[in-house]
């Protein structure tokens, strides 16, 4: 039991979490693997050499609807950790199956994700760490991820030169490589939904678009 002034002092980060705190938190909240180790990484502790991955269950209502989207989707966690995946994304985006996959870790360090961000210092990078950087502030999870990207010579630098905190990686149209579509980019427009019965979750889809740089249709008369 934790009193009030002990979760206080937790909550504002004077009081650093013990292990036993951390665990029975995890516990109760059933924290998937990549939160648990985020909060023995941020208070400094020890992992538990034996600490068993805690899956969220995935509710059946929302498999099937993103499974029934003719685009990409997925579903992502509270720490954007992937969660399920359609047969689209599989096919688009291969990282979203890798056991682990994190939507903001991938698309923020070298690698696959990153790889198929067009111009990913304009268009990819700066509006995930405008999310990252809204998140950190209430999210001690991804305080953590925050310091495993920032190790990356480039996030670092554009972390330090960007305090944005307005822009958000949904709703934004990206360029992205795709199968079918290299050596151009296909521009994609990026969506978040949180489900009202399900507010744990939410669904990303990757819908295709126009480039905003194109020249808009003149409208009938």
């Amino acid at each position: 039991m934790i009193s009030e002034h002990d979760y206080r002092r937790l909550e504002t980060g004077r009081r650093p979490m013990s292990s036993d705190t951390i665990a029975e938190v995890s516990r109760l909240l059933t924290l998937p693997r990549d939160e648990q180790l985020a909060l023995y990484r941020w208070a400094g502790r020890p992992v538990p050499p034996l600490l068993s991955p805690i899956t969220p269950e995935v509710p059946g209502d929302l498999r099937d609807h993103i499974d029934r989207l003719p685009f990409p989707a997925l579903l992502e966690g509270p720490d954007f950790g992937v969660i399920a995946y359609n047969r689209r994304a599989a096919r688009a985006c291969p990282w979203t199956t890798r056991p682990g996959a994190n939507v903001l870790v991938d698309l923020l360090l070298p690698g696959p994700g990153r790889d198929q961000c067009a111009q990913w210092q304009e268009h990819g990078a700066p509006p995930l760490l405008a999310q990252l950087r809204q998140g950190a502030l209430v999210n001690a999870a991804l305080r953590a991820i925050v310091d495993q990207v920032c190790e990356d010579p480039e996030v670092r630098e554009l972390w330090r030169r960007t305090a944005d905190l307005r822009r958000h990686a949904y709703g934004t149209t990206r360029p992205m490589y795709l199968d079918g579509w290299r050596p151009r980019p296909a521009w994609v427009r990026i969506m978040g939904w949180q489900p009202l019965h399900e507010p744990s979750p939410r669904v990303i889809t990757g819908e295709p678009a126009s480039s905003p740089l194109a020249p808009s249709r003149p409208t009938a008369e």
